[in-house]
């Protein structure tokens, strides 16, 4: 007699996408805090205007951080889910024009719906 191996597959698939999405929030996090001369750039300049780069780059950070970490913790996936869409539907609409950057931005995005529509009824 077999025996048969069982897969939780919602599971397994949002392990996958949690992961899929921390990563690029962790290095962002990471990166932007080491480099911020590289990353100072992509905020727009009309925000710039408004608020120091700097401190815009900070929080920005903190935040893909924060959203990276919760990815990874299992922890309410479904909101931390809702907060990455939102925070990557910001990247792009504030950065429309720059669309051989924020191409990966709408990936990313989707998967972070998909993992919401994953999480929905739990």
């Amino acid at each position: 007699m077999k025996k048969s191996i069982t897969c939780d597959y919602h599971n397994l698939t949002s392990f996958i996408l949690r992961v899929a999405l921390a990563v690029p929030f962790l290095f962002a996090a990471i990166d932007a805090t080491l480099q911020p001369e590289a990353w100072i750039g992509f905020i727009p300049l009309f925000l710039r205007n408004i608020i120091p780069g700097a401190l815009l780059l900070g929080a920005h950070a903190l935040l893909d951080f924060t959203l990276a970490v919760w990815l990874l913790s299992g922890w309410k996936t479904k909101y931390a889910a809702i907060f990455s869409a939102l925070n990557l539907a910001t990247i792009i609409i504030v950065n429309i024009t720059a669309l051989e950057i924020i191409f990966r931005d709408v990936g990313l995005l989707l998967a972070a719906v998909a993992l919401g529509v994953l999480q929905y009824k739990r």
